[in-house]
């Protein structure tokens, strides 16, 4: 290291140093103690900031980076900035390192960038169709709230989010939806996500989600009058030549069997005995948060009206694996999910019944015109439930009084559309040999 007795006043001084021949030289900045400008025989000029550590008492260097990218006053304003840390018994180069640190991690914990990680951890454990729904709320709340630092985060603003996503996402009579509610718990799913990996300490989303307006959604529509449902399935019935034998025998046999609609599209051809007149069921509804309500296995019998229609559904797809196999469809290879929907939108009942609300109109008219006790009902819809002594019952329970149900509630269907129920409504019917009560 040679020297040269030059001190640097200003950014002329500066620019008049001569570079040594070889090797570099050190030179003082005026007013400015431990702060140095080295300059190189390649002209290259650094700022150096040498002190003695607070606490060990050693010497140390630190670089406050080339010049000109790092002027003068700003050099001399790190030096001061410095010079402050030493009177408080801080080491600057410990500091600055934090510094460092801090901001690096700052750049790796933003709300999006959390937010998605803690998205690909759930993609393993649950359902495409879930996913894909929750999806849209993770980027809706993304495009709120996706470069800000996770920790940076308050009630306040949590809360100004969630107001703004429940005043676009109105129902038609002005009340809430449950958007903002749902964005709410898929937020606090974020921010717990980062608390359990050092990114944050707070949850803001679970302290503001109570200060969100209600919402309440009433009964998915159906129609659960006789008359009414009679000429319901009069209106099918003329669609069995005009759409795609899927979607009429889907519709026939929501009717019929009263089982979701995702689990009549997913039933594949193993799961159907023909021999013994019933389908097996792993109900979706069974899996995951639902299924304290919904049974894991089901058992549905099949009466002759039923039978007949999987049969006639065989002619078109029992080459392949799924009862309703579409080859159009862009994955799962089953027929869409609004397929039914969409077919009853065009025979006018948009609003007024959907594929889900057979089983509204199975359970009023099997309890109240057919006079079925309700916890074989409930059995038939797939919900738990319990003998007395709180054992819940398992799929095969009372499938004879099932079956026998499900006859009497297909002969029914074919007395509404034809008029003829009398007979149909006062069918005998076997006796139960055992109480559920």
């Amino acid at each position: 290291m040679t020297s040269q007795c030059i001190t640097i006043k200003s950014d002329r001084t500066i620019k008049s140093v001569v570079a040594p021949a070889k090797g570099e030289m050190l030179c003082k900045v005026a007013g400015n103690p431990k702060l140095f400008l080295r300059v190189n025989a390649a002209d290259a000029k650094l700022w150096l900031y040498r002190y003695t550590h607070p606490v060990l008492k050693s010497k140390h260097k630190l670089s406050l980076g080339n010049y000109p990218s790092v002027t003068l006053a700003q050099a001399t304003a790190i030096r001061s900035e410095y010079e402050q840390l030493l009177k408080q018994g801080i080491d600057p180069k410990a500091y600055r390192e934090q510094q460092l640190k801090d901001e690096h991690k700052s750049l790796v914990s933003t709300f999006s960038r959390l937010a998605w990680l803690h998205f690909e951890q759930i993609q393993t454990k649950q359902k495409a169709t879930t996913l894909k729904r929750k999806q849209g709320r993770y980027e809706l709340l993304c495009s709120y709230l996706g470069d800000s630092p996770i920790t940076d985060i308050e009630p306040r603003q949590m809360l100004e989010v969630l107001k703004d996503i429940q005043a676009n996402s109105l129902k038609d009579d002005g009340t809430p939806t449950d958007k903002a509610d749902r964005c709410a718990v898929i937020a606090s799913d974020i921010f717990h996500y980062a608390i359990v990996n050092g990114y944050c300490t707070s949850d803001p989303a679970r302290l503001v989600k109570s200060h969100l307006d209600g919402y309440r959604y009433g009964n998915r529509p159906s129609i659960s009058t006789p008359d009414e449902f009679g000429q319901l399935m009069r209106d099918i019935e003329t669609m069995k030549n005009e759409v795609h034998p899927n979607t009429f025998h889907s519709l026939k046999l929501l009717s019929m069997l009263f089982i979701r609609n995702g689990d009549l599209r997913s039933l594949k051809w193993q799961d159907v005995d023909f021999s013994e007149n019933h389908i097996c069921l792993t109900p979706m509804k069974g899996q995951g948060a639902s299924a304290l309500r919904m049974v894991k296995e089901m058992v549905v019998p099949l009466s002759r009206q039923a039978v007949q229609i999987l049969k006639e559904q065989h002619k078109t797809t029992g080459h392949t694996d799924y009862v309703f196999y579409s080859d159009t469809a862009t994955k799962n290879q089953i027929i869409s999910e609004n397929a039914a929907n969409d077919a009853l939108k065009t025979l006018g009942y948009q609003g007024k019944h959907c594929a889900h609300g057979f089983r509204a109109s199975a359970r009023t008219m099997l309890r109240h015109k057919l006079k079925y006790e309700l916890d074989i009902i409930e059995m038939a819809l797939g919900h738990v439930t319990k003998d007395p002594n709180g054992t819940a019952y398992d799929r095969w329970e009372f499938l004879e009084e099932r079956a026998d149900m499900m006859q009497h509630w297909a002969d029914y269907i074919d007395g509404l559309s034809t008029g003829e129920t009398d007979n149909v409504i006062k069918m005998p019917r076997k006796p139960r040999n055992q109480s559920i009560s």
